[in-house]
């Protein structure tokens, strides 16, 4: 089976240690919802995409598209830790994680003064701003939060799998508590844990008739559409299944373009899933400045879409080149 075919651990945190075409093509499906939410934020901050319509949009990506990735980063976990060991492991995730947050966040505050101008609300820069949102998480609450999860994962990986996964659903639906990155952490470890708790058993799928696979599909994508419509954005009671139905729905969904084109085109997004959550906001707003500024139009759709394929293509296309153009060194430590 080509799922268990396994390569060796790539640098690139959004990805566990274990190549599989499977995984890759949930990746893919998950960061181009990325490159849409963010996408359709823009939109909706406009004013040119409102009412029912945007808000269902926005409460059905968000109700999945994040967890899936912490549900992906706690399949390879534990192999991870009991490979490297505890300390390597950390550094590991610090070179790989920490490294490319707080050199990115760098990165944002130096281009903000040229990009400033396109943006909806641009606020002058303060350094005190900009180190209490590095030191909270908020310059980039992803990478931030998994790199946290990372470590609870390590701390209580000797934890039976079933009782850790409990604990953190337990937790998670408490009020939240504490400093913003606590509450982030909790919200999010109960997806990672259920990605440890399933581990490399996650192989099954790639097993399982189209047939089931479809109808799995197609009754989870309806429940999800259902509750969010009747109910709205996911709140803290109802994020930890909403998110695991979503998370196993593109599993399933994976299972079915395993063997065609379309897999093959997600799954090769989803390796550059690391540049793409990185590097996706540039080309997204480059083409939104073109869009608006050359051609002059608001046209909903041309904004929605081109902005997400180029948000996702422009990244994955210096992703791949990354060693002939010598940028290694912006998704992972270089030295």
């Amino acid at each position: 089976m080509n799922a268990l075919k396994h390569t060796p651990e790539m640098r690139e945190p959004i990805t566990g240690g274990t190549r599989s075409k499977l995984v890759d093509i949930v990746k893919g499906v998950a960061i181009v919802l990325v490159a849409y939410g963010h996408t359709a934020q823009g939109v909706v901050h406009r004013g040119w995409w409102g009412g029912r319509g945007a808000s269902f949009s926005r409460a059905f990506v968000y109700s999945f598209h994040m967890p899936a990735f912490f549900f992906i980063a706690g399949l390879f976990v534990r192999g991870s830790i009991e490979r490297r060991g505890g300390l390597p492991f950390t550094v590991e995730k610090i070179k790989s994680i920490l490294y490319p947050y707080l050199l990115f966040a760098v990165i944002y505050a130096a281009v903000q003064p040229l990009i400033g101008r396109f943006e909806v609300s641009a606020t002058p820069f303060h350094w005190r701003e900009f180190l209490l949102n590095l030191s909270d998480g908020n310059a980039s609450w992803f990478l931030f939060t998994l790199f946290f999860c990372f470590l609870l994962a390590l701390a209580t990986a000797r934890v039976p799998g079933w009782l850790l996964f409990m604990a953190a659903v337990v937790i998670g639906m408490t009020p939240p508590f504490g400093p913003p990155l606590t509450n982030q952490v909790l919200r999010e470890f109960c997806f990672m844990t259920a990605g440890m708790l399933v581990g490399t058993h996650i192989f099954r799928v790639d097993r399982m008739r189209d047939v089931t696979a479809a109808l799995g599909f197609f009754l989870l994508t309806i429940f999800q559409t259902v509750v969010i419509y009747r109910y709205g954005e996911a709140d803290r009671w109802s994020y930890a299944g909403l998110g695991l139905t979503g998370t196993a729905g593109l599993f399933l969904l994976a299972k079915l373009l395993n063997k065609h084109r379309a897999g093959d085109g997600l799954a090769w997004i989803g390796r550059a899933s690391l540049a793409i959550f990185l590097l996706s906001a540039f080309a997204q707003g480059a083409t939104r400045a073109v869009l608006s500024g050359i051609f002059h139009t608001q046209n909903l759709w041309l904004q929605l879409l081109l902005p997400t394929a180029f948000a996702a293509l422009l990244p994955a296309i210096v992703w791949y080149r990354q060693k002939k153009l010598r940028l290694g060194w912006l998704f992972y430590w270089p030295f």
